[in-house]
């Protein structure tokens, strides 16, 4: 039986969101495999790892984040792939249009979708919790945008490591 309370899902880049449970979540990428793994804390107990093999052979998972579907959805740098993982388990690979996108960060969105970086795409992506797959470019080339996360303001901002930027996309896909 697992302790209830609130949880947080932790990246291997270190960023965080909270969820519901006692659960934590991150990914890592190893150079043989690419798994996902579960944190489970039970109350008086030691913390256990259960580690979930992800299909695409070194895909390299970044950003984790729980969409409004209840389900993990991950970003594969390696295959330009969008995961997810069910809570029983299932996953499921959603290409991302274009070839050397390499997908970094993810977030779920105030709209209910998420969304994400392509670092060399030089685009923001948003996923539908049916994978249906959108992309917006930066208006900076070459930005590298990789950190992404939801604002109080309702809108999805970003980070652009190469052009020293914060960028703000609004629900009506607008990059300002």
């Amino acid at each position: 039986h697992l302790a209830v309370g609130q949880a947080r899902i932790w990246s291997a880049d270190g960023s965080m969101t909270r969820t519901r449970g006692s659960r934590r979540w991150w990914s890592r990428a190893l150079a043989a495999a690419s798994s996902l793994f579960l944190l489970a804390r039970v109350a008086g107990a030691q913390p256990s790892i259960t580690e979930f093999t992800i299909p695409t052979a070194l895909s390299a998972p970044r950003g984790i984040a729980l969409g409004s579907d209840g389900n993990l959805w991950f970003a594969e740098s390696n295959s330009d792939q969008i995961g997810r993982l069910t809570p029983a388990g299932v996953f499921t690979e959603f290409a991302l249009p274009g070839t050397l996108s390499v997908p970094h960060g993810i977030v779920a969105g105030p709209d209910g979708n998420l969304w994400f970086t392509e670092a060399f795409g030089n685009k923001i992506g948003r996923i539908t919790t049916a994978g249906v797959i959108a992309e917006f470019t930066i208006p900076m080339s070459s930005s590298f945008p990789l950190g992404i996360t939801a604002g109080p303001d309702g809108n999805v901002w970003f980070t652009e490591a190469f052009g020293n930027q914060i960028g703000r996309i609004t629900p009506g896909s607008a990059i300002v």
